[in-house]
């Protein structure tokens, strides 16, 4: 599997530069919707820039760091979101196969909005679903490894790759990868993947009960 890493200094500078293509784009917009999880940090940044203060969280459950786990999207959001008569900005960090924006897209429009537009950091030309606001374009499907799911994807690729020593195989990722920016020193990165680790075998045993 190929990994792009990012670490947060290229990470933030993406997204201050997809705030920056939307402002340029002379666009405005009265609300942001961004898809939890990937799509909080960069939605955050870009809403502060171009200055819109009405945000929404949706929870899309479709893919886990190693893939699909569901045929079709699964959509949940808490509260009331008044989308009617607005111009929205959906904000993401990936399209990927481009099933889950599609399905968002759709529940805006369907809560009445006036105008949606959809931005991401990368677009994957694999998806079926354009964005209409991108940093980067991305022609060979890789891996794309954001700094705000490090423990999570590192877990996952490292169970992916050796399930007999998951530690050592991800602090062997890490250096094949020149990991930098590392906010949590060796011991807690190994007290992380040891969390992941339990609640990915809770989930096994679960699942071969059933």
């Amino acid at each position: 599997m190929e990994i792009l890493y990012l670490p947060w200094s290229r990470a933030l500078s993406m997204c201050y530069r997809l705030a920056e293509i939307i402002l340029d784009s002379g666009k405005n917009f009265t609300t942001v919707l961004t898809i939890s999880r990937g799509g909080l940090v960069p939605a955050r940044i870009v809403s502060d820039v171009i200055g819109v203060d009405d945000f929404h969280v949706v929870r899309s459950r479709f893919w886990g760091v190693g893939g699909r786990i569901l045929e079709e999207p699964e959509i949940s959001y808490y509260g009331g979101i008044e989308l009617k008569n607005k111009e929205v900005l959906v904000v993401d960090e990936v399209v990927d196969t481009g099933t889950t924006m599609s399905r968002i897209v759709r529940l805006v429009n369907s809560l009445g909005a006036r105008e949606v537009k959809t931005a991401v950091l990368h677009y994957k030309t694999s998806s079926s679903f354009i964005p209409d606001y991108y940093v980067e374009r991305v022609e060979k499907w890789v891996w794309i490894y954001y700094p705000w799911s490090f423990s999570e994807t590192l877990f996952e690729l490292a169970r992916q790759e050796n399930t007999n020593n998951i530690l050592e195989k991800a602090f062997e990722i890490l250096r094949r990868l020149n990991a930098s920016e590392l906010y949590l020193d060796p011991h807690r990165i190994s007290n992380s993947l040891n969390a992941y680790l339990r609640n990915w075998v809770t989930a096994k045993q679960r699942s071969e009960t059933k």
